[in-house]
């Protein structure tokens, strides 16, 4: 009780003196107090498995007028927020290389991202009148639901290992992709409707500033580049530059500036120094960031979000039924098989940034009232919430759905992908992208009797070329290892970084065949060391392995790090002619 008082009393005081500081001591209080409350809740967030975006507009809502009221200057901050749009964006487009997107198969990737938009959109345009909604307001909503979270998505994934399995291409193919139409849907909005003329012609700035950006990126920022990386201070200023440069290109051609720093990322997205450009700029993003989600925090009217109840529930619907279910359809029509669109669709199953930004450039134009904006909020936080969880558990989902899922089974699929496996193979390479690609080249130059198992079916195609024996399909169908002699089998190497499908080769394997050797891949030592007690006869550890390979290199001298250096790189140029 007493500590209880004191904080109460300390609360007090505290919005007293601060009324009576100074304006430029206010500016200091009001970022001092955004940075306090924030890395406290970011803190809680961490702690729980939560992204930290949640926690930061959780901030806003507890700093701004409708909870303790600390922050003062609001126009100020929303001013700062601005500022980190244009960095998000700036990073989102320096996201955009066209051959990440490749990797995933650009042609199905953008079919999948435009159909599911189109679709969602038709959806939320046809229940407008359901949810209390003008024409224009419902097209705001369908493409705010449109959109998946690049920011919480690429983070989970690649925390969790899985930015480099075929469903983590496809996620990042489908990101990658919504991120350019979210930047069409912008030029669209400012135009403030649908009419061809004012269309046409922002659609006419949007190239000119591109066909900019690309003459400057061949003929100037390159050479600009080689000589600011002598100084990090130098490199670090500009690129600033280059964003601001950009960004006042886009003000003078009044379109959204938001659209000149995507446009900036672009420009740069391809430069030998774009791995240095993000380092030095992460920091600045992140802490405008924090801004821009505090700001929206603080933007929060719970009153409103009790009259859109309907709109609040239809969100949540959207975001975790009708998306991935969508996505899903599309995926297993385009041949991916079950599984994989799965967890492909799982991980979009959340509002996104972008829809934050939408939003709020709803507001500004006047056609998203407050209430539809506090409510796009609420729903944002919840779905960013839930996705951890979506991504963590996404097998025993999968498990749990796998009835109604299959009720998709007649959709086509790449399960018929294979050449020459005749049942008489000695050795058996399941996944062979990047380590099995090492494995794969050795096994081919030993003249091995091999069978490679793959589920991404843009691997197999390039196998089939090769004719080399393959055969496409997921490893923990039982229907898969039907197609297989696996008595004949005298060596299994599994390159999946995945315990639970390396625990279920190990258990068929040996069952059936106990001689049979089983060589699988272990991304933690944890799991390194339960693969053995199940009968591992040895676990490939990568970062294990590439560190003792980086020790004998370190420690050799004169003409052996040479002979290392050419060994490396003829490696290299083979895996890669093999599978690009």
């Amino acid at each position: 009780m007493v500590i209880q008082n004191f904080i109460i009393n300390a609360i007090a005081s505290l919005g007293t003196r601060i009324t009576h500081l100074h304006p430029s001591e206010i500016i200091i209080f009001d970022l001092a107090i955004i940075v306090i409350i924030s890395m406290i809740l970011a803190f809680v967030a961490k702690a729980l498995r939560q992204p930290l975006i949640p926690a930061y507009v959780l901030a806003g809502l507890i700093i701004g007028p409708l909870v303790l009221g600390f922050v003062k200057n609001v126009e100020l901050i929303q001013a700062f927020s601005e500022i980190g749009i244009a960095f998000l964006l700036f990073t989102a487009g320096l996201e955009i290389s066209f051959r990440k997107i490749r990797e995933a198969n650009i042609k199905k990737i953008a079919l999948i991202a435009i159909l599911q938009m189109v679709i969602i959109f038709g959806i939320a345009f046809a229940l407008k009148g359901f949810l209390d909604l003008t024409a224009l307001q419902a097209a705001y909503i369908g493409v705010i639901l449109a959109f998946g979270s690049t920011m919480v998505d690429i983070k989970l994934l690649a925390d969790s290992g899985e930015i480099v399995t075929l469903h983590g291409r496809l996620v990042l193919g489908i990101l990658l992709f919504q991120d350019l139409i979210a930047i069409i849907a912008i030029v669209v909005f400012t135009t403030g409707g649908f009419a061809l003329a004012p269309l046409a012609i922002a659609f006419s700035k949007l190239l000119a500033i591109l066909a900019i950006a690309m003459i400057l990126q061949k003929f100037v920022l390159d050479r600009i580049f080689r000589f600011a990386a002598r100084s990090t201070e130098l490199l670090f200023l500009t690129s600033l530059g280059v964003l601001f440069l950009f960004i006042i290109l886009a003000f003078v051609s009044e379109i959204s500036i938001v659209i000149g720093a995507f446009i900036a990322g672009v420009s740069l997205a391809n430069s030998p120094f774009k791995v240095e450009l993000e380092s030095r700029i992460s920091p600045l993003r992140d802490f405008f960031a924090i801004l821009f989600f505090v700001a929206l925090g603080m933007q929060i009217i719970f009153a409103g979000v009790g009259e859109r109840l309907l709109l609040f529930g239809a969100l949540l619907i959207g975001a975790f039924i009708l998306k991935p279910t969508i996505t899903f359809i599309l995926l297993r029509v385009t041949g991916y098989r079950q599984k994989t669109s799965f967890e492909t669709a799982a991980s979009l199953a959340q509002l996104s940034e972008f829809s934050l930004i939408i939003g709020m450039l709803g507001v500004t134009l006047g056609v998203l009232d407050m209430s539809i904006f506090s409510t796009v909020i609420l729903a944002t936080i919840i779905s960013m919430s839930i996705t951890p969880y979506f991504i963590e558990y996404k097998e025993k989902a999968h498990k749990l759905f796998r009835y109604p899922l299959s009720l998709f089974k007649f959709l086509p699929t790449h399960e018929i992908l294979q050449y020459d496996a005749t049942g008489k193979e000695e050795t058996l390479l399941i996944g062979s992208h990047r380590v099995g690609g090492v494995f794969l080249k050795r096994l081919l130059k030993n003249r091995e009797k091999l069978l490679v198992i793959d589920y991404n079916p843009e691997i197999i195609k390039h196998l089939i070329d090769k004719k080399i024996p393959c055969l496409y399909g997921d490893i923990t169908s039982p229907d898969l290892f039907s197609k297989i002699s696996i008595k004949n089998l005298k060596t299994v190497i599994s390159t999946i970084p995945n315990y639970r499908e390396n625990a279920y080769i190990l258990k068929v394997i040996k069952e059936q065949n106990p001689k049979a050797r089983v060589i699988v891949t272990g991304s933690r030592i944890s799991e390194t060391l339960k693969l053995y007690k199940k009968g591992a006869d040895y676990v490939i550890t990568p970062k294990i392995l590439a560190g003792e390979e980086l020790s004998k290199v370190i420690t050799s001298h004169g003409p052996s790090v040479k002979k290392y250096k050419k060994m490396h790189l003829k490696n290299l140029k083979e895996v890669h002619k093999t599978f690009y």
